[in-house]
């Protein structure tokens, strides 16, 4: 019976990993015609809807068609309301996997179509990896065969497994309480499709009734938006927006079909006369985000507006500059500190990308703490720059158009250059990020060794760069001692290379880092010697 339950343990982990899989290569697959067909589709609200409900139920990855329209949204390229009208199709194009699961992988022996094709992909994609479009093709017959092979599992172990868990204790209990096995399962395995693959297991072996079966397909629908609620919270304007409209959403579409359940599975039974149970709960969860659609849509542009005015730019801190620029004062004033300010931010960027102040590893549970830390926040922090970059671009083109006078102009004029050149500083560093967590992590000594230089160097360019007031004798010693630590760096490199205490491929790495790093400090005293002004 362990054994059993094992198996069915192990076929949810196949099924979830192979839709993870699919995601990855559909997204990979997502080229400019894919985008640009997706352009079109979302031109109206009615199309929005259309082209989210055909290209998810092709696709099968509603993460795919959200993160490309979403990207449109943030580059003005669709009206916000014509996302959601998109993630609301999504919604309904995404159940297509439970009308696979239902008319395929419980009708047929699903085992012998799933092992020819991990058998044919995996030796594909094993000969396959330098042509990426052909790979990541077998990548998603992979990823569609081991979730049948999963399918499988689920299926074959079925019966023991709810027996041994006794869910059929639970046959009489209030339908609520199969609302909140669907959101607790779905929150914890992040897929509404593993949640109805599970479902239609367990009305497939009798252990719950079709009623029940409903009620936990409709805890999915919400359970679903939880990561796309959590990832929004710390992401752009317009991501908590679709987050929290795909979230209100989800909570409205339960609410109804909770409320009308009795009179839905009776439509379903009654009226269409549809007696497969496991069909019918397909057609169920279609249904109710169907349904859920029509009622929305007449409200679509009201919502919108709502959640833009819950969330708007003012509430939202996408970047570093103070909400009260561009208010009644000396602009080149204001102008100047707001790039002092990310001068300063950018200083702080470069400490997380060298991993300054964080204690060395003393075991893999730090190894990981690091990993995250380093991986995450770099990323968000640069966002961060960039968003100002764009604020700051936009506040000084308005200006521009005011009258103003010539020096005022020209002054900021200078300072807009030296925002150019900080963010070229921060692009520089974050490039090489990757290389910098490589060498804290390397076995090797001596490329260990390495990072501890290039943290100690860097410690000493800051502090030097801090006191030097933007003075242009201080800045331009700087910038000479910087040239000079770049040739002693690269002498040093290839010594170690001379004595085979580092590989060619290493020591190319490593001068790359220096030139990285020197080009940074360039444009940051660049950017220092322009605020002077």
């Amino acid at each position: 019976m362990e054994t059993t339950i094992w198996k069915f343990i192990a076929g949810v982990g196949f099924f979830l990993y192979g839709l993870q899989l699919m995601d990855q290569a559909l997204t990979k697959l997502s080229g400019r015609s894919f985008k640009i067909f997706l352009r079109k589709t979302t031109s109206s609200v009615i199309k929005a809807i259309g082209g989210g409900i055909l290209l998810t139920a092709l696709l099968q990855s509603s993460s795919v068609i959200s993160l490309i329209t979403l990207g449109f949204v943030e580059a003005g390229m669709i009206p916000f309301k014509n996302a959601l009208a998109v993630i609301m199709g999504s919604n309904l194009g995404s159940t297509m996997t439970g009308w696979i699961v239902a008319t395929i992988g419980f009708k047929m022996n699903i085992e012998n179509l799933a092992l020819p094709g991990l058998a044919i992909s995996t030796i594909a994609m094993f000969f396959l990896k330098q042509r990426k479009n052909l790979f990541n093709i077998f990548r998603v017959f992979f990823a569609v065969s081991l979730l049948f092979y999963g399918l499988a599992f689920m299926k074959d172990t079925s019966e023991s497994f709810v027996q041994q868990l006794n869910i059929a204790q639970y046959k009489d209990r209030p339908l609520f309480i199969f609302v909140v096995i669907g959101f607790i399962i779905t929150s914890m395995v992040q897929s509404s499709s593993a949640t109805m693959a599970i479902a239609l297991t367990a009305l497939y072996s009798k252990a719950i009734s079709f009623p029940a079966a409903a009620a936990v397909i409709i805890g999915a629908e919400l359970g679903t938006s939880i990561k796309t609620l959590v990832a929004g919270l710390n992401g752009s304007g317009e991501k908590k927006r679709a987050a929290f409209g795909n979230f209100y959403f989800n909570i409205a579409t339960v609410l109804l079909a909770f409320t009308f359940l009795p009179f839905l599975i009776r439509f379903i039974t009654d009226i269409l006369g549809l007696n497969d149970p496991l069909v019918g709960l397909a057609f169920f969860q279609s249904l109710i985000n169907l349904l859920a659609i029509l009622i929305f849509l007449p409200f679509l542009n009201i919502y919108s507006k709502w959640l833009q005015r819950q969330f708007s730019k003012s509430d939202i801190q996408e970047s570093f500059i103070n909400p009260a620029l561009g208010a009644n004062g000396d602009e080149p004033a204001m102008l100047k500190d707001e790039i002092q300010n990310l001068l300063e931010r950018n200083l702080d960027f470069h400490d997380t990308v060298m991993d300054i102040n964080v204690p060395e590893d003393n075991g893999i549970l730090d190894h990981f703490k690091s990993f995250a830390r380093v991986s995450g926040s770099t990323q968000k922090i640069y966002n961060k720059l960039k968003a100002s970059e764009g604020e700051l671009l936009e506040y000084y083109v308005r200006l521009r158009k005011e009258d103003e006078s010539d020096q005022d102009s020209h002054l900021m004029g200078v300072y807009m250059e030296s925002l150019r050149q900080i963010i070229h500083s921060a692009k520089s560093i974050k490039d090489i990020h990757h290389n910098i967590t490589e060498l804290r992590e390397s076995e090797n000594d001596h490329l260990h060794k390495h990072f501890h230089r290039l943290q100690e160097n860097w410690i000493v360019f800051k502090g030097s760069f801090q006191q030097s007031l933007y003075t242009k004798p201080e800045l331009d010693a700087l910038m000479h001692q910087a040239h000079i630590d770049l040739a002693a760096n690269n002498e040093l490199i290839r010594t170690e290379l001379g004595k085979d205490e580092l590989g060619e491929m290493e020591a190319s790495t490593l001068m790359n880092i220096e030139r990285e790093i020197l080009s940074s400090k360039k444009a940051m005293i660049r950017a220092a010697e322009n605020l002077s002004q």
